[in-house]
């Protein structure tokens, strides 16, 4: 069984067993939760060639840049999005400066701090969504937190949105996001919430399981020690919900499986975007789907 990357303890029976809905790749996986701080654990943790058939340039949809009038009309309103995200927590919690988007994708996020008067930059595998991010004024670079290029102490804030689960060890590249954080400067971290209400309704059918590509899966004590192991101090917590989760994970109950492929994708998100206002509200009423944290360099 695979040692907790957070506390290294080990992990227990399966809790639960799942396969790829979302890109319908073959392979059976579980999640196990570990004994010692809770984190769930996906197993087998693929690496190398076998994780990367999972993350396909041309279909995985964080790494696609927008073509033709519905890719154009989906980034006008990704554009709003990201926009209001900023006005919400974590993000709200930063202050101006630099900053480094971790696991950036095609640059939306980091855009959108960009408008905002930040100087951004970002880390993302995908040399494809590398260069869409680029396109977009965002200094992004082919790599993972490890390969970043700056030095120490380069950054005010780092960003990690929705990227900390699909990290091996996200004990060291928190650790890293710290090295590469001036003294006194913040790391925000957006995760899908194991804890939540949703996951717990939906088990293995739940959207923002996203097996293989999510190794880990966080609660709220989790995700704080694994903030606190990599030497940053918390300062604040909570939920908040996506617009995604709840259609997904019916989709999933009643489905199996994401059926919306394609450019039938896109239509699909952009519906999703629309109705927010009303899903956002139910998942929210319900504790929320997402948990995030903000915590700092110590001085």
């Amino acid at each position: 069984m695979t040692a907790c990357p957070v506390c290294g303890s080990p992990a227990g029976p399966p809790l639960l067993r799942g396969r790829d809905r979302l890109l319908g790749v073959p392979g059976e996986f579980a999640v196990a939760g570990c004994i010692g701080c809770g984190l769930a654990l996906t197993e087998p943790r693929l690496a190398g060639e076998a994780l990367a058939r999972h993350y396909p340039d041309e279909e995985y949809e964080p790494y696609r840049p927008p073509s033709g009038p519905l890719g154009r009309l989906m980034a006008a309103n990704r554009r709003l999005q990201m926009d209001a995200k900023l006005r919400s927590q974590p993000f709200r919690s930063l202050e101006g400066g630099r900053l480094l988007d971790v696991g950036c994708g095609r640059g939306d996020l980091a855009a959108a701090f960009a408008r905002r008067g930040w100087e951004a930059c970002g880390i993302e595998p995908s040399r494809a969504a590398v260069e869409a991010a680029r396109a977009l004024g965002v200094d992004a670079r082919a790599g993972t937190i490890d390969d970043a290029p700056w030095p120490e102490g380069s950054f005010d804030a780092v960003v990690f949105n929705h990227s900390l689960e699909h990290i091996p060890d996200p004990v060291g590249a928190l650790a890293r996001a710290r090295e590469l954080l001036r003294p006194g400067g913040r790391v925000a971290v957006v995760v899908p919430d194991w804890g939540s209400r949703q996951r717990r309704l939906f088990g293995s059918r739940w959207f923002h399981l996203d097996l293989p590509r999510h190794l880990q899966h966080f609660d709220a004590r989790s995700l704080a020690e694994a903030v606190r192991r990599a030497g940053l101090r918390p300062l604040a917590t909570g939920t908040n919900a996506s617009a995604s989760g709840l259609p997904g994970s019916v989709q999933y109950a009643l489905a199996g499986r994401c059926v919306f492929r394609g450019p039938w994708l896109r239509v699909a998100l952009l519906a999703l975007m629309t109705l927010y206002p009303l899903t956002g509200a139910v998942v929210r009423a319900t504790g929320g789907d997402w948990r995030w944290i903000v915590a700092e360099r110590p001085a």
